[in-house]
């Protein structure tokens, strides 16, 4: 079965009120294991796809309330007004804007890359059991998704 990869990719929160459209395809995304990704997400990891702001046009992003949890990394975490989901999570400034978006949010999540790292996997309360690298620690798992933003983007 072939992948549809026309553009854009498009998604929204879980009710719906926030949605998306993405103008490139990802090229980034990984499972994230931090304790802070826990929490937002509600799950035991984020698996978010990375993609520069200026490729994503945010439908009514008034109803979404951002947030900041502790530095560093300084991301604005946004959750729906209605529901309360995650939307998106906004990191870096200007021309280096990188907003990091569930995987779940997409429809379908067919379309999307493949996970290609878990980060801060000391912090798992899930084991992976596949044969993907595994980063553990802080700046372990900040270099590592530093590169691949990098080489992605």
């Amino acid at each position: 079965m072939a992948i549809d990869t026309s553009l854009p990719l498009r998604g929204s929160c879980e009710c719906g009120t926030c949605s998306f459209e993405v103008y490139t395809s990802p090229k980034v995304r990984f499972r994230c294991h931090c304790l802070i990704c826990q929490a937002f997400n509600g799950r035991p990891f984020a698996d978010v796809v990375a993609v520069r702001a200026k490729d994503v046009v945010l439908e009514k992003a008034g109803n979404i309330s951002f947030k900041k949890y502790r530095p560093p990394p300084n991301f604005n975490r946004g959750v729906c007004r209605t529901c309360g989901k995650p939307v998106v999570e906004v990191a870096g400034f200007g021309p280096f804007k990188v907003l990091f978006i569930p995987a779940c949010n997409f429809a379908p999540v067919a379309r999307l890359p493949p996970v290609r790292m878990d980060i801060f996997y000391h912090r798992r309360v899930l084991d992976m059991p596949d044969s993907l690298p595994k980063y553990s620690g802080y700046f372990a798992s900040e270099l590592a998704v530093a590169k691949m933003i990098m080489k992605g983007m």
